[in-house]
């Protein structure tokens, strides 16, 4: 003070109270599966170009939890030092559903066969999880049982919370099935059209008969002019594109024969005529014997006279055992048009070589010689000739 005062100051205080320190958890989300990010905030209220790193120690929490949802953030052990009082704003962590790829498998069966499982492999899995813990459900395909492709869809496969299926589609193939189609093998006699030719089927399935197999047609290189032989019988043209076709060829035998020749073609085949000697005796036997310039023909239900010297007898369409009736008549081309035997007195093979019996083109004679002497005790002599219809 100046010199009028005597001074005497009685001592106080100066209070510095702590500021106010804002901090707000700031929001932050993560996928299922992976490590929290840094719980962070932001800061209000520093004071005196003080930084949050000086004033701030500790960190902040959240509530515990790993699956798909949402976590309280909350102070935790975040602290200021005295020159602030602290306030913190919470906020939230957020899970969210990690991406699960599905992949369909491309699989295929054969027609007729059941489907095989719709199978599927899976990527993205996380904290350990299987396939079999998270998902759910089963795929499915677009409906169908022939051959061709069918798409297979998600169907009702799901996955829990924590995940999202990102679905990849394929396919199913289903392919033709094995059919074999074996011509059957048949024969027939020359001159005579082919006969309706037929198969045998195996490999048909799914319920299919042979309805479901149009388009089938046989082909072959023998005609009715064909000569005997072997044919190959081709079958082809089915038209089921649910089978994969193998052909087995079949054969087609033309056995020898033909059609009679036209002149007689109304004329009853006799394949043994019975020549018995009005004498029979083992000397007369051959003497006996009439010289047959022609063959003897009839038509059906006439008579023909018998020649001179022989015997009646009748001729018999059920052939001997050693020479049965033949189901046809060929030419038989080691013989002339016409041929003739007569009787020889001599008995000579010689001269009946040297002599030809009549025969009627084309037809097959079974003896061309008669022997130059009857067996004894044989009364008359059979001959296997070509004679047709009647005889006597």
């Amino acid at each position: 003070s100046n010199a009028n005062y005597t001074l005497s100051v009685t001592g106080s205080t100066l209070s510095i109270t702590p500021a106010a320190l804002t901090v707000t958890a700031n929001a932050v989300s993560r996928v299922y599966g992976d490590a929290d990010p840094a719980l962070s905030y932001s800061v209000a209220g520093l004071k005196r170009g003080d930084s949050a790193t000086a004033v701030l120690s500790g960190t902040l929490d959240r509530a515990a939890g790993e699956n798909v949802g949402t976590y309280a953030i909350s102070q935790g052990s975040l602290a200021s030092n005295a020159n602030y009082t602290l306030s913190v704003t919470g906020s939230t962590l957020s899970i969210t559903p990690a991406a699960l790829t599905v992949t369909a498998n491309a699989i295929s069966r054969v027609y007729g066969d059941a489907d095989p499982a719709l199978i599927y492999s899976v990527a993205g899995l996380k904290r350990g999880d299987s396939a079999a813990a998270v998902l759910s459900g089963a795929l499915d395909r677009v409906a169908g049982e022939n051959v061709g492709l069918y798409a297979i869809g998600q169907g009702s496969l799901i996955a829990n919370a924590n995940y999202t299926i990102r679905y990849q589609g394929a396919a199913l193939t289903i392919t033709p099935a094995l059919l074999t189609v074996a011509v059957d093998s048949v024969s027939r006699a020359a001159g005579v059209a082919n006969p309706v030719f037929t198969a045998r089927y195996q490999g048909l399935v799914n319920g299919d008969g042979v309805a479901s197999l149009t388009g089938l047609a046989f082909t072959t290189s023998a005609t009715v002019d064909s000569p005997a032989g072997a044919y190959a019988i081709k079958a082809g043209g089915i038209r089921n594109g649910n089978y994969d076709i193998t052909y087995i060829d079949g054969l087609l035998t033309v056995t020898g024969g033909g059609s009679l020749p036209a002149a007689v073609a109304n004329v009853a085949p006799v394949t043994t005529i019975t020549q018995l000697p009005q004498t029979p005796s083992v000397a007369s036997a051959t003497a006996a014997l009439a010289s047959v310039a022609a063959p003897v023909v009839a038509n059906a239900g006439s008579i023909t006279t018998a020649p001179a010297g022989l015997a009646s007898g009748a001729g018999t369409t059920g052939g001997s055992g050693s020479n049965p009736p033949a189901a046809s008549i060929s030419a038989d081309a080691a013989l002339a048009a016409t041929t003739q035997v007569v009787q020889s007195a001599s008995g000579s093979a010689a001269d009946e070589d040297s002599k030809t019996e009549e025969m009627i083109p084309g037809l097959l004679g079974q003896q061309r010689r008669l022997p130059s002497e009857a067996p004894e005790g044989t009364p008359g002599l059979e001959q296997q000739f070509p004679n047709l219809g009647r005889v006597w």
